[in-house]
């Protein structure tokens, strides 16, 4: 199936945002605030405490993981694309930090981890729907070692 977009119709331009979280413990606070205010900002009205109760946790949970040995603050970085209902949120090291990765490009930051949110309403007999959300995050958790406490 092709998909041709139709003339002289504007494409949608996405919101996005980037922040400066504070650096230590401070930055994993921060986060549920910066995600449900550019949620509200950007209009997504009921939407935006559903999407800011599964988004914040795991932006925190990367943060936190986040190597505190390494030099340098996180940058977070929002992007809404509204028409395809589709939220994206990357946490980035600055490119100029010290102990950045060998060959990373200069400016442009490492990407400690990405995660994608789709969201939307399901039709349900009898009900007017039922808001659902799908988060993927990358790369994704570490696993348990075998041998290890918490493993299977």
């Amino acid at each position: 199936m092709t998909v041709v977009p139709a003339q002289d119709v504007p494409r949608p331009t996405p919101h996005s945002g980037r922040w400066p979280l504070p650096g230590g413990r401070a930055a994993v606070s921060s986060v549920r605030g910066i995600v449900q205010g550019a949620l509200h900002v950007w209009g997504l009205g009921p939407a935006t405490a559903s999407l800011t109760d599964r988004l914040a946790p795991l932006i925190q949970d990367v943060v936190a993981r986040a190597d505190p040995r390494r030099r340098g603050s996180l940058v977070l970085r929002l992007e809404l694309h509204e028409p395809v209902r589709l939220l994206l949120g990357e946490v980035l090291r600055p490119g100029g930090a010290p102990g950045g990765l060998p060959g990373e490009e200069a400016g442009r930051g490492c990407n400690v981890a990405a995660i994608a949110a789709t969201y939307g309403r399901r039709p349900v007999r009898d009900d007017a729907g039922a808001w659902y959300a799908h988060v993927f995050v990358w790369p994704p958790a570490p696993e348990a070692v075998p041998g290890t406490p918490g493993s299977r």
